[in-house]
């Protein structure tokens, strides 16, 4: 089993009762699929970076989960037939510890090119 985050937005008229209900449902879809919700985050209502759906404003949730690759096909399926959900983005998670300091690494790998030349 792989570890995946999901995020997607929702409609910004949802409230909180409402989004932990959405919320729930789509994590009885991933144990339904197999899989295992590992955490939850509810991000609230934020600013969208751009307008969808001539909106600004979404609900943003995101899940991480283990399960397999084709879970993530279907899980994308079933949110993109929900009306409300605006956008869905679901990516392999990496630990932040793993993605801390790589900035730092490719900033030393360059230098140390530059400094060959």
């Amino acid at each position: 089993m792989t570890k995946y985050e999901t995020v997607y937005i929702l409609e910004p008229s949802y409230d909180e009762v409402k989004a932990q209900e959405f919320s729930d449902k789509v994590q009885g879809w991933m144990k339904d699929l197999g899989g295992e919700v590992v955490e939850v985050q509810k991000w609230g209502k934020r600013r969208l970076a751009y307008e969808v759906r001539k909106r600004r404003d979404g609900v943003y949730t995101m899940i991480v989960w283990n399960g397999g690759g084709v879970m993530v096909k279907e899980l994308e399926r079933r949110l993109a037939l929900e009306e409300d959900v605006m956008r869905i983005l679901t990516t392999v998670h990496v630990p932040p510890e793993l993605w801390q300091g790589v900035p730092e690494a490719e900033a030393a790998a360059a230098a140390e090119d530059s400094d060959r030349d």
